[in-house]
């Protein structure tokens, strides 16, 4: 004798309308590959260039900050492009997230920019909360510990 609840028993007066459910069958890429999450593969930048490149790309076409984020970095500190860098990572600062803006300016007073540099960073208000910039230094050593440069050492060394 079979049970009602059968995996078996085709009961369709059960069954729920789909509105109910989120149909992503006409969802734009565009909206998610620039909301789209990439803080894991932040925190491990390099690994952008050979298992997620194509992700990566659809997210910068797309306009993700996080992509951006991650693109400057690769830029300015593996391949040597700092302009090129330094275009991604604005394009990261705008986007309103702390660690973008704060390594933003940072590098921008590195190159001599120091106005820009200036700038940016005050957005961060670091005179008013003194903790601001060591925060923030730690939370960006994740993504660049991994990547070998002199720059970088010097950054992260800072106190």
């Amino acid at each position: 004798m079979k049970s009602e609840n059968s995996v078996n028993n085709y009961n369709t007066n059960d069954i729920v309308d789909a509105s109910d459910y989120d149909d992503y069958s006409n969802a734009d890429p565009t909206s998610y590959f620039r909301n789209i999450s990439l803080r894991y593969i932040a925190a491990e930048p390099l690994r952008m260039l050979t298992e997620h490149a194509r992700l990566k790309e659809l997210c910068l076409e797309n306009g993700n900050p996080k992509a951006h984020y991650i693109e400057g970095l690769l830029q300015f500190f593996v391949h040597k492009e700092k302009q090129r860098g330094l275009i991604h990572l604005r394009q990261s600062a705008t986007g309103n997230n702390a660690n973008d803006t704060y390594l933003y300016g940072l590098l921008m007073l590195t190159e001599g920019h120091y106005r820009t540099g200036k700038t940016y960073l005050d957005k961060l208000q670091w005179k008013e909360k003194l903790s601001t910039s060591d925060h923030l230094r730690e939370r960006i050593k994740n993504s660049l510990s991994e990547i070998p440069n002199h720059l970088v050492n010097s950054i992260l060394s800072q106190k």
